[in-house]
């Protein structure tokens, strides 16, 4: 296919079906690389623009005319090194964070290595490029009066807040992550004998104890939840935290509702809900917890992972 006309939206599809069964990506994933995609080709026509119109003041003899068929090419096929630094300077001047700089890279290696693959292209622009560093989160402690300032603020007088009450209480007190929280189900929460069951990356399950704060809110919540919604709380296949239409609650919602308490706790913003997940790690260490609890409670790969995350926390 090199050398003839090629569209950018057709050489898009072909990698996003190709990651899509070929890698199995999650469809959160696939959007992703989608967006990535096409706030390149939208650089790469501003960028060629530019150039157009440093060309047409030139003086005559400096200028150069193109040929349709190379106006009509594909912008990601006539990428280079060069288009591709100044898409990632392009980032940085827009203040873009540097874990967003690092995936937008990740995407465009992994699209040119696609088009190599395929020998759409004989060479990969992104190889000669260093990818961006992103910078260590420094774990942030809190202590016991700010999670008591966070527990209490949602409003218990509505089944919306009863559910953010409930969702920080598990966060702060369980040390789960929330991409866990959104996919529990009712049947996982087993509020009598005060057990959570938990499902990690890889279909993994680990039992984590509920304490009866816990366990009360996440009680008050379902009962008031069914209340106001007409929603069956018996039927355990359910989502145990679900949205205002009903449907299960997802990650990026979970996490606009937790940034809004942090902010009305008057928290600095740079406070995450993996900074509870921390502060609960640092409070069972405190009281005497050893590696080998912290890895079964946290759901780590390894043994040595959870030493290397512990350390981490000073």
């Amino acid at each position: 296919m090199r050398g003839q006309i090629v569209r950018d939206c057709d050489l898009k599809n072909e990698f996003l079906k190709f990651i899509s069964y070929g890698k199995h990506r999650a469809n959160r994933t696939i959007s992703s690389y989608r967006s990535d995609l096409e706030q390149f080709v939208t650089f790469l026509l501003s960028y060629e623009n530019a150039g157009t119109e440093k060309l047409e003041s030139a003086p005559p003899s400096e200028q150069t005319t193109n040929q349709p068929e190379e106006r009509a090419a594909s912008f990601l096929i006539n990428a280079d090194t060069k288009k591709v630094r100044a898409f990632m300077s392009h980032l940085q001047k827009r203040n873009y964070s540097q874990a967003s700089i690092r995936r937008k890279f990740a995407t465009l290696l992994c699209f040119y290595n696609f088009l190599n693959s395929q020998h759409w292209l004989d060479y990969n622009p992104i190889t000669k490029i260093k990818p961006p560093k992103v910078k260590k989160h420094i774990p942030e402690i809190l202590t016991e009066e700010q999670i008591w300032q966070l527990l209490h603020i949602p409003n218990l007088d509505n089944w919306l807040g009863a559910r953010d009450r409930a969702i920080l209480e598990l966060l702060c007190n369980t040390g789960i992550r929330v991409s866990e929280l959104v996919n529990l189900d009712i049947s996982d929460a087993d509020l009598d004998n005060l057990q959570l069951v938990v499902t990690s990356s890889g279909d993994k399950k680990r039992f984590i104890s509920l304490t009866d704060a816990i366990a009360g809110a996440l009680n008050y919540y379902l009962k008031l939840m069914e209340r106001k919604t007409n929603f069956d709380s018996k039927h355990q296949r359910n989502p145990l935290f679900v949205n205002k239409f009903g449907t299960r609650l997802d990650v990026r919602s979970a996490d606009r509702r937790i940034e809004k308490y942090i902010a009305l706790a008057g928290m600095d913003k740079s406070i995450t809900p993996y900074d509870f997940r921390h502060s609960f790690a640092q409070k069972l260490l405190q009281q005497g917890a050893g590696i080998d609890e912290l890895h079964r409670l946290f759901g780590f790969e390894s043994t040595s992972a959870t030493q290397l995350y512990v350390e981490s926390l000073g």
